[in-house]
């Protein structure tokens, strides 16, 4: 699925995937994806949704303790469009860092909707979106860490904790050319 263990290199989303949930029968839907039915559609758990990957930590850490250091983010992302979101979720919020290929102008929030360029969704589908309250950064190798002035800014404990970092992607297109590398990345809990 779309849960991987800390370490390695995997693209930003999982097209295989993705091809997978256009293609299921609500029988697929319940047994591969853990989708439960709510009335007339079928909900998906995060951990199933393609383009939001989840990386194990291993346990749970203090958010405002945790930086994972050394995040290379391969691939074509000095593109204005581009926008890539990876932090550390956090019940129904996401909170670390934006990539962007434009000037970064500080904090954001918003919801992590399907992405952009996902014209037609699968029918009687919904899923979950989570929101992002994250620090817009440029470069090519990134820390992420949970922006503990934006966290007070948007009226969010500081006081969380998490297991997972989140990957996700405003564009399905980038997804086979650009690559999250955490082989050389550390996790560090101050």
């Amino acid at each position: 699925m779309v849960v991987r263990q800390f370490g390695g290199k995997f693209p930003v989303t999982s097209l295989d995937e993705l091809e997978a949930l256009f293609r299921a029968s609500s029988v697929e839907l319940g047994r591969r994806f853990g989708a439960r039915r709510v009335g007339d559609k079928y909900l998906l758990p995060i951990q199933a949704v393609p383009w939001f990957t989840l990386v194990d930590l291993g346990r749970e850490y203090p958010v405002n303790d945790l930086v994972v250091r050394g995040v290379a983010i391969e691939g074509p992302i000095d593109k204005p469009w581009f926008d890539l979101v990876l932090g550390f979720l956090v019940g129904d919020y996401v909170i670390g860092v934006s990539l962007v290929g434009r000037r970064a102008v500080g904090c954001r929030s918003r919801p992590l909707n399907p992405p952009l360029d996902l014209w037609d969704l699968p029918r009687g589908l919904d899923f979950p979106r989570p929101v992002a309250i994250t620090r817009e950064v440029n470069g090519g190798v990134i820390d992420v860490s949970a922006p503990m002035d934006c966290l007070v800014g948007f009226g969010l404990s500081t006081a969380q904790t998490t297991r997972y970092l989140l990957v996700y992607g405003a564009l399905v297109s980038v997804g086979g050319r650009v690559f999250i590398n955490l082989g050389g990345s550390s996790l560090l809990v101050s």
